[in-house]
Protein backbone atom coordinates (compact mmCIF):
# COMPACT_ATOMS: atom_id res chain seq x y z
CA UNK A 1 0.00 0.00 0.00
CA UNK A 2 1.25 3.27 -0.74
CA UNK A 3 2.32 5.83 1.74
CA UNK A 4 -0.11 8.70 1.19
CA UNK A 5 2.27 10.81 3.44
CA UNK A 6 5.44 9.86 0.71
CA UNK A 7 6.49 12.52 -1.51
CA UNK A 8 6.44 11.88 -5.14
CA UNK A 9 9.79 11.17 -6.49
CA UNK A 10 11.47 14.47 -8.11
CA UNK A 11 12.11 14.06 -12.23
CA UNK A 12 13.61 16.12 -14.81
CA UNK A 13 11.25 18.13 -16.54
CA UNK A 14 10.72 17.08 -19.90
CA UNK A 15 12.17 19.31 -23.01
CA UNK A 16 9.96 22.32 -24.00
CA UNK A 17 7.93 21.90 -27.58
CA UNK A 18 10.10 24.96 -28.72
CA UNK A 19 13.52 22.88 -27.63
CA UNK A 20 12.31 19.57 -29.72
CA UNK A 21 11.27 21.54 -32.63
CA UNK A 22 14.54 23.43 -32.94
CA UNK A 23 16.97 20.38 -32.63
CA UNK A 24 14.24 18.22 -34.78
CA UNK A 25 14.87 21.03 -37.39
CA UNK A 26 18.16 21.81 -37.19
CA UNK A 27 19.22 17.49 -36.75
CA UNK A 28 16.66 16.88 -40.19
CA UNK A 29 18.82 19.95 -42.30
CA UNK A 30 21.78 18.31 -41.38
CA UNK A 31 20.73 15.37 -42.65
CA UNK A 32 19.94 16.20 -46.13
CA UNK A 33 22.81 18.58 -45.94
CA UNK A 34 24.24 14.85 -45.88
CA UNK A 35 22.58 13.55 -48.48
CA UNK A 36 22.66 16.25 -51.08
CA UNK A 37 26.19 16.28 -50.47
CA UNK A 38 26.41 12.90 -51.94
CA UNK A 39 25.52 14.49 -55.21
CA UNK A 40 27.67 15.27 -58.30
CA UNK A 41 28.29 18.42 -58.99
CA UNK A 42 26.89 19.59 -55.81
CA UNK A 43 29.19 22.08 -53.17
CA UNK A 44 28.41 23.09 -49.37
CA UNK A 45 26.60 26.12 -50.37
CA UNK A 46 24.56 24.74 -52.89
CA UNK A 47 23.52 21.38 -50.86
CA UNK A 48 22.91 23.65 -47.69
CA UNK A 49 20.70 25.84 -49.78
CA UNK A 50 18.82 22.87 -51.30
CA UNK A 51 18.71 21.31 -47.77
CA UNK A 52 16.81 24.41 -45.92
CA UNK A 53 14.09 24.99 -48.91
CA UNK A 54 13.41 21.78 -48.01
CA UNK A 55 13.23 21.71 -44.16
CA UNK A 56 11.93 25.58 -43.54
CA UNK A 57 7.96 24.45 -45.01
CA UNK A 58 9.15 21.19 -43.13
CA UNK A 59 9.71 22.68 -39.84
CA UNK A 60 6.41 25.51 -40.15
CA UNK A 61 3.88 22.53 -41.00
CA UNK A 62 5.58 20.34 -37.97
CA UNK A 63 4.68 23.41 -35.27
CA UNK A 64 1.39 23.66 -36.84
CA UNK A 65 0.92 20.03 -37.00
CA UNK A 66 1.69 20.03 -33.30
CA UNK A 67 -0.42 22.55 -32.31
CA UNK A 68 -3.25 20.63 -34.04
CA UNK A 69 -2.58 17.51 -32.44
CA UNK A 70 -2.34 19.26 -28.96
CA UNK A 71 -5.29 21.35 -29.35
CA UNK A 72 -7.57 19.14 -31.26
CA UNK A 73 -7.13 15.77 -31.95
CA UNK A 74 -6.29 14.23 -28.57
CA UNK A 75 -9.41 15.17 -27.29
CA UNK A 76 -11.26 13.41 -29.40
CA UNK A 77 -12.19 9.84 -29.19
CA UNK A 78 -10.00 6.93 -30.36
CA UNK A 79 -11.70 6.55 -33.28
CA UNK A 80 -11.93 10.09 -34.93
CA UNK A 81 -8.19 10.56 -34.02
CA UNK A 82 -7.24 7.36 -36.02
CA UNK A 83 -9.48 9.33 -38.97
CA UNK A 84 -8.09 12.73 -38.50
CA UNK A 85 -4.35 11.92 -37.95
CA UNK A 86 -5.04 9.86 -41.70
CA UNK A 87 -6.39 13.36 -42.71
CA UNK A 88 -3.82 15.35 -41.64
CA UNK A 89 -0.97 13.45 -42.38
CA UNK A 90 -2.39 13.28 -45.99
CA UNK A 91 -2.67 16.68 -46.16
CA UNK A 92 1.14 17.43 -44.45
CA UNK A 93 2.65 15.65 -47.13
CA UNK A 94 0.51 17.12 -50.36
CA UNK A 95 1.59 20.52 -48.53
CA UNK A 96 4.65 19.99 -48.08
CA UNK A 97 5.32 18.53 -51.57
CA UNK A 98 4.02 22.28 -53.06
CA UNK A 99 5.90 24.14 -50.85
CA UNK A 100 8.91 22.48 -51.89
CA UNK A 101 8.21 22.43 -55.04
CA UNK A 102 7.25 26.55 -55.56
CA UNK A 103 10.28 27.39 -53.13
CA UNK A 104 12.92 25.07 -55.89
CA UNK A 105 11.15 26.51 -58.78
CA UNK A 106 12.21 30.52 -57.26
CA UNK A 107 15.68 29.19 -55.87
CA UNK A 108 16.35 27.63 -59.17
CA UNK A 109 15.41 31.26 -60.81
CA UNK A 110 17.02 33.31 -58.64
CA UNK A 111 20.42 31.05 -59.34
CA UNK A 112 19.98 30.91 -63.08
CA UNK A 113 18.04 34.26 -63.98
CA UNK A 114 15.85 32.25 -65.95
CA UNK A 115 12.00 32.22 -65.55
CA UNK A 116 9.72 29.84 -62.90
CA UNK A 117 9.15 26.36 -63.73
CA UNK A 118 7.02 24.98 -61.30
CA UNK A 119 7.37 21.33 -62.80
CA UNK A 120 7.02 19.20 -59.20
CA UNK A 121 8.67 15.80 -58.86
CA UNK A 122 7.75 13.07 -61.25
CA UNK A 123 8.20 8.84 -60.91
CA UNK A 124 10.16 7.66 -58.06
CA UNK A 125 11.15 10.81 -56.77
CA UNK A 126 7.13 11.86 -56.30
CA UNK A 127 6.62 8.61 -54.70
CA UNK A 128 9.89 9.12 -52.51
CA UNK A 129 8.86 13.05 -51.47
CA UNK A 130 5.07 11.74 -50.79
CA UNK A 131 6.42 8.92 -48.24
CA UNK A 132 8.64 11.28 -46.29
CA UNK A 133 5.71 13.36 -45.79
CA UNK A 134 3.65 10.80 -44.82
CA UNK A 135 6.45 9.21 -42.17
CA UNK A 136 7.74 12.86 -40.91
CA UNK A 137 4.24 13.57 -40.00
CA UNK A 138 4.01 10.58 -38.11
CA UNK A 139 6.99 11.84 -36.26
CA UNK A 140 5.37 14.90 -35.20
CA UNK A 141 2.30 12.70 -33.66
CA UNK A 142 4.65 10.26 -31.80
CA UNK A 143 6.84 13.16 -30.37
CA UNK A 144 3.79 15.02 -29.33
CA UNK A 145 1.70 12.57 -27.90
CA UNK A 146 5.42 11.53 -26.25
CA UNK A 147 5.51 14.90 -24.60
CA UNK A 148 1.79 15.90 -23.36
CA UNK A 149 0.30 12.29 -23.42
CA UNK A 150 -2.82 11.92 -25.27
CA UNK A 151 -6.74 11.45 -24.29
CA UNK A 152 -6.45 7.47 -23.71
CA UNK A 153 -2.83 8.61 -21.75
CA UNK A 154 -4.19 10.87 -19.41
CA UNK A 155 -6.81 8.91 -18.38
CA UNK A 156 -4.52 6.20 -17.01
CA UNK A 157 -2.32 8.43 -15.43
CA UNK A 158 -1.03 7.27 -12.16
CA UNK A 159 -2.35 10.08 -9.38
CA UNK A 160 0.68 10.28 -6.52
CA UNK A 161 -1.58 12.78 -4.56
CA UNK A 162 -4.55 12.98 -3.25
CA UNK A 163 -7.36 14.50 -5.09
CA UNK A 164 -7.59 18.57 -4.83
CA UNK A 165 -9.76 19.75 -1.72
CA UNK A 166 -8.77 23.37 -1.27
CA UNK A 167 -6.83 25.60 -3.29
CA UNK A 168 -6.42 29.75 -3.06
CA UNK A 169 -7.49 32.06 -5.71
CA UNK A 170 -6.35 36.33 -6.01
CA UNK A 171 -8.88 38.68 -6.34
CA UNK A 172 -7.03 42.16 -6.80
CA UNK A 173 -5.00 41.60 -3.74
CA UNK A 174 -6.88 39.90 -1.78
CA UNK A 175 -6.55 35.96 -1.55
CA UNK A 176 -9.09 33.87 -1.30
CA UNK A 177 -9.71 29.98 -0.46
CA UNK A 178 -11.82 27.51 -2.85
CA UNK A 179 -13.36 24.38 -1.38
CA UNK A 180 -13.69 22.29 -4.68
CA UNK A 181 -16.93 20.67 -3.57
CA UNK A 182 -18.26 23.75 -4.58
CA UNK A 183 -17.32 24.03 -8.23
CA UNK A 184 -20.25 23.80 -10.05
CA UNK A 185 -17.94 23.19 -13.89
CA UNK A 186 -14.86 23.92 -15.13
CA UNK A 187 -14.41 25.30 -18.47
CA UNK A 188 -11.37 25.34 -21.04
CA UNK A 189 -9.53 28.80 -21.98
CA UNK A 190 -6.57 27.94 -23.41
CA UNK A 191 -3.45 27.41 -20.98
CA UNK A 192 -6.12 28.51 -18.53
CA UNK A 193 -9.26 27.12 -16.59
CA UNK A 194 -12.20 29.13 -16.08
CA UNK A 195 -14.20 28.07 -12.79
CA UNK A 196 -17.90 28.28 -11.83
CA UNK A 197 -18.48 27.88 -8.26
CA UNK A 198 -21.43 28.52 -6.17
CA UNK A 199 -20.40 32.17 -5.62
CA UNK A 200 -18.72 33.24 -8.60
CA UNK A 201 -16.30 32.92 -11.73
CA UNK A 202 -12.44 32.41 -11.50
CA UNK A 203 -9.51 31.61 -13.88
CA UNK A 204 -7.26 29.04 -12.66
CA UNK A 205 -3.75 28.88 -14.30
CA UNK A 206 -4.00 25.10 -15.08
CA UNK A 207 -5.18 23.47 -18.73
CA UNK A 208 -8.45 22.05 -18.55
CA UNK A 209 -6.62 18.63 -18.55
CA UNK A 210 -3.87 19.56 -15.54
CA UNK A 211 -6.71 20.23 -13.88
CA UNK A 212 -9.15 17.28 -14.44
CA UNK A 213 -5.66 15.28 -13.18
CA UNK A 214 -6.02 17.02 -9.53
CA UNK A 215 -9.51 16.02 -9.37
CA UNK A 216 -11.58 13.67 -7.72
CA UNK A 217 -12.93 11.17 -10.52
CA UNK A 218 -15.93 10.14 -8.43
CA UNK A 219 -16.87 13.73 -8.33
CA UNK A 220 -15.96 15.69 -11.32
CA UNK A 221 -16.71 14.14 -14.76
CA UNK A 222 -14.86 15.59 -17.73
CA UNK A 223 -18.42 15.65 -20.47
CA UNK A 224 -16.53 17.48 -23.36
CA UNK A 225 -13.15 18.28 -24.54
CA UNK A 226 -13.96 21.50 -23.14
CA UNK A 227 -16.05 21.06 -19.96
CA UNK A 228 -15.87 19.40 -16.57
CA UNK A 229 -18.73 19.04 -14.18
CA UNK A 230 -19.43 18.54 -10.59
CA UNK A 231 -22.41 15.68 -10.52
CA UNK A 232 -22.42 16.98 -7.12
CA UNK A 233 -24.62 19.80 -8.90
CA UNK A 234 -26.19 18.22 -11.35
CA UNK A 235 -29.81 19.66 -11.45
CA UNK A 236 -30.79 16.96 -14.26
CA UNK A 237 -29.30 15.93 -17.64
CA UNK A 238 -31.80 15.70 -20.84
CA UNK A 239 -31.46 14.34 -24.37
CA UNK A 240 -30.39 15.91 -27.20
CA UNK A 241 -30.13 13.72 -29.99
CA UNK A 242 -26.99 11.88 -31.51
CA UNK A 243 -26.52 10.16 -28.32
CA UNK A 244 -25.68 13.07 -27.00
CA UNK A 245 -26.94 14.93 -23.65
CA UNK A 246 -27.10 18.28 -22.09
CA UNK A 247 -26.63 19.16 -18.36
CA UNK A 248 -28.50 21.47 -16.23
CA UNK A 249 -26.72 22.60 -13.59
CA UNK A 250 -27.46 23.51 -10.17
CA UNK A 251 -26.65 27.84 -11.04
CA UNK A 252 -28.70 27.55 -14.09
CA UNK A 253 -25.70 27.13 -16.55
CA UNK A 254 -26.22 24.59 -19.31
CA UNK A 255 -23.38 22.38 -20.41
CA UNK A 256 -23.63 20.46 -24.23
CA UNK A 257 -21.98 17.12 -23.32
CA UNK A 258 -20.28 14.88 -26.39
CA UNK A 259 -20.94 11.09 -27.12
CA UNK A 260 -17.99 10.67 -25.10
CA UNK A 261 -19.19 12.83 -22.11
CA UNK A 262 -22.93 12.06 -22.11
CA UNK A 263 -21.77 7.96 -22.51
CA UNK A 264 -19.44 8.51 -18.68
CA UNK A 265 -23.01 10.07 -17.41
CA UNK A 266 -24.58 7.34 -18.62
CA UNK A 267 -22.73 4.61 -16.86
CA UNK A 268 -23.16 6.16 -13.44
CA UNK A 269 -27.32 4.98 -14.11
CA UNK A 270 -28.12 2.23 -11.43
Amino acid sequence: MRDPDAKPSETLPPPSPLTLWLCASGGVWALYLLVFLQVPGNGFAHSALIALVNVAPLAVLAAAAYWLIRRHLMQWSVAAQIIGHVAAAAAFAVIWFALVTCLLAVMNALISGGALDFTGFTGGAFIWQALQGLVLYWAVAATTYAVRGGRSAAAVTIVTAPPLERYFTRTGDDIAPVNVRDIVLIAGAQDYAEVTTLTGIHLVRMSLGEFEQRLDPARFIRVHRSHIINIDHLDHAEPAGGGRLVAHMATGAIVAMSRTGSQALRQLIV
